[in-house]
């Protein structure tokens, strides 16, 4: 009994201990204000994390942001900077040019078969057994339905069709906009034709160009000269965000040491 009375004064203590040193010693934690707060972020750039960002996890923001392959390419030796035009070919492009002139000649086909007044798939054996799914209806008359079929028909099949298969075949468009400070020179190349040649040095600023308005509107980067004149040397700067489109003038104008130009 004496034994259990001992222990239980003991554990009566501790608990007492504990609570004094709670109470006065134990740091407490510091509430700020809510203008603490915001002059705490405002210091540290607003960032609002509780963790900053390391340094992996920054570049790693800035690759999703602005993908190294939205961005003009840099060589080895930081002496060359490309702008490089892929051209018309791409696998929608592929996609359209086989798909168009297909249905154009479907098109086509009924057309004419609705002013012969018969199926002219049926006129041999071939096209009977392999393109019998293009008899036309009875309700087809060659006006105005014919017609209409036969004219996007012919157009769709004779001149579209070629000109997209001609496009995709040879990259109609392919080249690159090349500042090279070796040669102090911008070499435009398209087709395997040179377009310019001008030296850096008649750069006097890279405009950035970005505005909202519906009719208007434009989001583009050119070369100003010293004369005054812009030249256009993107393909299609309305596929870019306007953070690549910003990151993209940045590094253009730090590498011909010119000046940047907003206007937004």
């Amino acid at each position: 009994m004496a034994k259990g009375g001992f222990i239980l004064k003991w554990l009566v203590v501790a608990i007492f201990g504990r609570t004094l040193y709670t109470a006065f010693v134990s740091p407490r934690p510091q509430v700020s204000t809510p203008r603490e707060v915001g002059r705490a972020a405002e210091n540290e750039g607003r960032n609002t994390f509780k963790t900053p960002l390391s340094t992996d996890d920054r570049q790693l923001l800035q690759d999703w942001m602005a993908p190294p392959d939205q961005l003009m390419e840099l060589s080895e030796d930081g002496m060359i900077l490309r702008e490089k035009y892929p051209g018309g070919r791409s696998a929608t492009s592929v996609f359209w040019a086989i798909v168009q002139p297909a249905v154009s000649l479907g098109f086509l086909v009924v057309g004419v078969s609705a002013y012969f007044g018969e199926p002219i798939v049926d006129w041999t054996p071939i096209t009977s057994e392999y393109l019998g799914f293009l008899r036309p209806s009875e309700g087809i008359n060659f006006l105005p339905q014919g017609a209409f079929m036969s004219f996007y028909g012919f157009f769709g099949f004779f001149i579209f069709g070629p000109i997209q298969w001609y496009i995709n075949i040879f990259n109609v468009g392919q080249g690159v906009c090349e500042f090279n400070k070796n040669d102090g020179m911008m070499y435009m190349v398209r087709n395997g034709d040179m377009i310019r040649e001008i030296p850096l040095t008649d750069f006097q600023a890279v405009k950035f160009e970005w505005t909202n308005l519906a009719i208007t509107g434009s989001r583009d980067l050119y070369l100003v000269t010293q004369e005054g004149q812009e030249i256009h040397f993107m393909d299609d700067p309305e596929v870019y965000s306007k953070y690549v489109l910003e990151k993209r003038a940045s590094k253009l104008s730090e590498f011909l040491g010119v000046e940047l130009l907003v206007d937004d």
